[in-house]
């Protein structure tokens, strides 16, 4: 990767949908060549993917917690199953600490995030913690072209 390398990737995380010739215009190069690269870098799996950012609330997701859990190794793929058909877990990470999962879920409702965390607790132990705020949307990590 090279700086131009960063600014295409840049441009991208600000807007996917920018058009090939803006991008173009900002790098100094032709339309292909910023195509070319682009390609590039997703064959080299730094680009991994394109989506659109969508806000739980106004779809009528209001409830956005965490839930952590704690799993035997015996439970782990039956979980792993579990959470995988679970469209309301936005994100499931396997950590390090005193839980060894840690997943984000949006719901409609209380009643409903109640719902999930028993279903969750028949694999272990849970502590959930709604979200009131977020003070830092979430973004992507800051990268500089390698020397």
């Amino acid at each position: 990767m090279d700086l131009i390398d960063t600014k295409i990737l840049s441009l991208l995380e600000q807007n996917a949908r920018i058009p090939l010739k803006k991008i173009a215009e900002q790098v100094f190069l032709s339309a292909p060549a910023v195509s070319a690269r682009i390609e590039r870098l997703e064959r080299a799996g730094v680009i991994t993917g394109y989506r659109a950012v969508v806000n739980p609330r106004q779809l009528g997701y209001h409830i956005s917690a965490f839930v952590n859990v704690i799993l035997s190794p015996e439970r782990q793929k039956p979980f792993f199953s579990f959470v995988e058909g679970c469209r309301n877990v936005t994100e499931c990470y396997h950590v390090a600490g005193p839980y060894s999962m840690l997943m984000k879920v949006n719901f409609p409702d209380t009643q409903q995030l109640d719902s999930f965390v028993a279903r969750v607790q028949k694999f272990g132990k849970t502590q959930t913690q709604i979200v009131f705020s977020t003070v830092v949307q979430p973004r992507e990590v800051e990268f500089s072209p390698q020397k």
